[in-house]
C-alpha cells in the first residue's frame, strides 16, 4: 500500500501493482450523477 487519502475508515487507498507499476485506487463507488458525468476516460466495466 502506498498510502491513504481522507478520513479514517472512509478513505481511498492507493496501491502499486509491482508487476506493472500501475497505481490502483480503491474507494467507494461514485453514484452521484453529476459527479459521474465529470469522470473522463473510464474503461468499460469500471
Amino acid at each position: 500500500m502506498l498510502g491513504t487519502i481522507g478520513e479514517e475508515d472512509k478513505c481511498q487507498r492507493l496501491y502499486e501493482d509491482l508487476d506493472t507499476g500501475d497505481t490502483v485506487v480503491q474507494s467507494c463507488p461514485v453514484t452521484d450523477h453529476d459527479d459521474v458525468a465529470q469522470i473522463q476516460n473510464v474503461l468499460d466495466g469500471e
